[in-house]
């Protein structure tokens, strides 16, 4: 059985509320009993669509938000597919908030629906949601792979990769004047084992004692997007392999 309430909710853990649903629909079917003594659990499944449009909006997600507190939340989300489906599973039979929401142009993300749900029973929760995507960032997010030359940074803070002007890989579109730093730069990350047995030179450091390098590296660029600490940086560079790397100077670029 489900019993169903509507409220704003008391902590969004980072998503915006900046919109009101325009259409949704709500049905419940019976989960079967898990086996070997676990618990039974709960899921929620459905669709989002863009209420213009009809076509699933880039950049989604949905999150329940599963209360362990007074006023306190655990966040389980999960990408909503480019068919506008999605689906969460193993969820508590407990009363949590259920939200869908997007990438927003020029923030974080953008509550795009929400509603307030208590499972008293091993159910699915199905919710299909028509929204209005207005503010969302629809740019579409392109894996570009290629060798190279640039600025890196490594911080927990400023993970970032700057490109020297002609190894640039955005095209204008891809901006949009919203980023507050620089537009080229790349949040970079290692996979396990790349950069193993790398010799790191003594070189120049920022204000936050973070040193800084030049590289020429073969790497796979994710986006336009918001990506790394606090979403600062509009791509994700995901290191291949390290063909150069030394402390920076005045032929770098060149």
């Amino acid at each position: 059985m489900l019993r169903y309430r509507r409220r704003i909710p008391d902590a969004a853990q980072g998503i915006l509320v900046t919109s009101v649903f325009l259409l949704a629909a709500l049905t419940t079917t019976t989960l079967p009993a898990q086996t070997h003594g676990l618990p039974r659990s709960a899921a929620v499944s459905g669709t989002l669509r863009d209420s213009a449009t009809g076509h699933a909006p880039t950049k989604s997600r949905v999150c329940v938000f599963i209360p362990t507190g007074p006023s306190v939340f655990q966040a389980r989300c999960g990408a909503i597919d480019t068919s506008g489906n999605y689906r969460l599973d193993s969820l508590p039979p407990l009363g949590m908030h259920v939200s869908v929401s997007c990438e927003s142009i020029g923030g974080m993300g953008k509550e795009l629906a929400y509603d307030s749900v208590v499972f008293t029973d091993s159910v699915v929760l199905r919710r299909d949601w028509v929204v209005s995507t207005a503010g969302c960032d629809h740019r579409p997010v392109r894996r570009v792979a290629g060798t190279f030359r640039g600025h890196y940074t490594s911080g927990f803070e400023s993970s970032e990769f700057v490109p020297c002007p002609a190894d640039a890989w955005f095209i204008p579109g891809d901006l949009l004047g919203v980023y507050a730093f620089d537009a080229r730069r790349a949040w970079a990350t290692w996979p396990n084992g790349v950069g193993k047995g790398l010799k790191w030179p003594d070189a120049p450091r920022d204000r936050y004692g973070n040193s800084r390098y030049y590289v020429r590296w073969r790497v796979t660029i994710i986006g336009p997007g918001h990506y790394g600490h606090m979403g600062v940086s509009p791509f994700e560079f995901v290191v291949d392999t390290v063909f150069e790397l030394r402390s920076p100077g005045r032929q770098d670029c060149r």
